[in-house]
């Protein structure tokens, strides 16, 4: 058994059996209050006692009672032939079987304890811990149907206990049957003793309840008899709820909550769309700074070429002007080479390394000094052509001039001059070819009866 301080929870509020439909609607959940219940666990709740259909067969009692009662009154008043009074109640018609009171002549009883103590059996965390309560549930109700029986045997018509609200509770009905001094059947609240003291109602609920570890509720009636014979103030009486007036308020309150939680969920969804609407503003700045980015980064690139490409110009530039790069042709384009001097000059790796950096620098650097380089060597090659011509028409000038004088000669000094000119003829002829191939003398002659001064003499002889 537990040693908790907890006390036992024992309560009872009137009842009139008009009022047995309002309460079947709240056991079947069927009524608007039912949103305190968590509907998932209604399938827990369990009957102890009476049957399902325990309102309809209370009701039927009572009627039973009711013309009972109704029909032994008309017995006497005719054995005692009282014929006003006859149809006097004929009219009237049957009374019900109890005597009017403020509360009713039935009483529900409602026994629990706090939530704490039933969830204080284990840690509900865990599965041990549930069946742990299970079965401290189970304890509590077991004393809870002795007590009920042993206060009220059968007059316990209905009791319940109820698992799909906060805190695990039974609700019980009592319906004291009983009869009036003359004998007819009556609804009697007083017989029972629980009922007519409710004081010594909780002091046997606390004997009953220490097994459990339970304690009695706070004697206030005597604490209060106490203060009143002492002349002092005694505690404020407790003011007990119907369960009707419990369940509404406890309704308003979730309703309450409920009202709060969809107005803060509308406020999140306001937020969220907010938020949702800044994020895809966000989006597409983030989108268009990307765009932006991307072509600056592009423009930077770009920028860092032309930059690179122009260095590479500058550098072939200086490279030329210093001796050492070089234009090739060894192909129909002049190529930029590395000089010997620029393979052995340190000055030279800077510019190697600037040239290297860009190709399009490169290719266009051979472009513009290659085209300079062709222009130069064109024209060099035309001033050195022109001087050949001229030179080659002295030389003819002189040949002339030299066959006229050699004529008249000696045959021994013609013969070591014929050899001579042999040689100079040879070099002579070359050069007339290649002036002729491009294009420089006309169509060529045959000079081989020039080349050898002695053939001349020879036929003049």
């Amino acid at each position: 058994m537990s040693t908790s301080q907890h006390p036992i929870v024992l309560r009872f509020e009137g009842l009139r059996p008009e009022q047995l439909s309002r309460f079947e609607l709240h056991r079947l959940r069927k009524h608007q209050d039912r949103c305190e219940v968590d509907r998932s666990r209604t399938r827990l709740n369990k009957l102890l006692i009476g049957s399902e259909t325990w309102a309809r067969e209370a009701l039927t009692e009572i009627d039973e009672m009711r013309m009972e009662s109704f029909a032994n009154e008309l017995t006497k008043l005719k054995k005692r032939k009282r014929v006003g009074e006859i149809e006097k109640r004929m009219i009237e018609g049957p009374k019900d079987p109890w005597r009017p009171s403020k509360h009713g002549p039935m009483r529900e009883v409602i026994i629990t304890a706090h939530a704490e103590w039933f969830e204080a059996a284990g840690d509900q965390a865990t599965w041990r811990g549930k069946m742990a309560k299970r079965r401290r549930e189970k304890e509590f109700e077991d004393l809870a149907i002795g007590w009920l029986t042993y206060n009220f045997g059968e007059d316990v018509v209905h009791a319940r206990a109820d698992r799909d609200e906060k805190t695990y509770h039974i609700h019980a009905v009592i319906m004291p049957r009983g009869e009036d001094q003359h004998g007819r059947p009556m609804l009697i609240p007083s017989k029972h003793e629980a009922i007519q003291s409710y004081e010594l109602a909780q002091d046997i609920a606390g004997v009953w309840f220490a097994q459990a570890g339970l304690l009695r509720g706070e004697a206030r009636a005597f604490a209060a008899r106490q203060a009143k014979a002492a002349g002092m103030k005694g505690p404020d009486p407790v003011q007990h709820k119907p369960t009707w007036k419990w369940r509404q308020e406890v309704a308003a309150s979730i309703w309450a909550d409920h009202v709060g939680l969809n107005a803060r969920s509308s406020a999140l969804d306001t937020r969220e769309k907010a938020l949702g609407e800044a994020k895809e503003a966000l989006d597409v700045e983030s989108a268009a700074a990307e765009t932006r980015s991307v072509a600056v980064g592009a423009r930077e690139t770009a920028a860092q070429h032309m930059a690179d490409e122009a260095d590479s110009v500058l550098a072939a530039a200086e490279g030329l002007a210093e001796d050492f790069f070089e234009l090739t042709d060894d192909s129909s384009t002049p190529r930029l080479a590395v000089t010997e001097a620029g393979k052995a000059s340190e000055a030279a790796k800077p510019l190697i390394r600037r040239l290297a950096k860009s190709k399009n620098g490169r290719r266009r650097a051979e472009g513009i000094f290659g085209r300079a380089w062709s222009a130069m060597r064109a024209r060099a090659q035309g001033d050195a052509e022109e001087r050949l011509r001229e030179e080659f028409a002295e030389i003819e000038t002189t040949r002339e001039t030299l066959m006229a004088v050699v004529q008249h000669l000696p045959p021994a000094v013609r013969q070591r001059a014929g050899e001579t000119w042999k040689a100079v003829v040879k070099q002579v002829v070359g050069l007339e070819r290649l002036l002729r191939k491009r294009g420089h003398l006309g169509a060529e002659e045959d000079r081989r009866g020039d080349a050898d001064p002695n053939a001349k003499a020879s036929n003049e002889k």
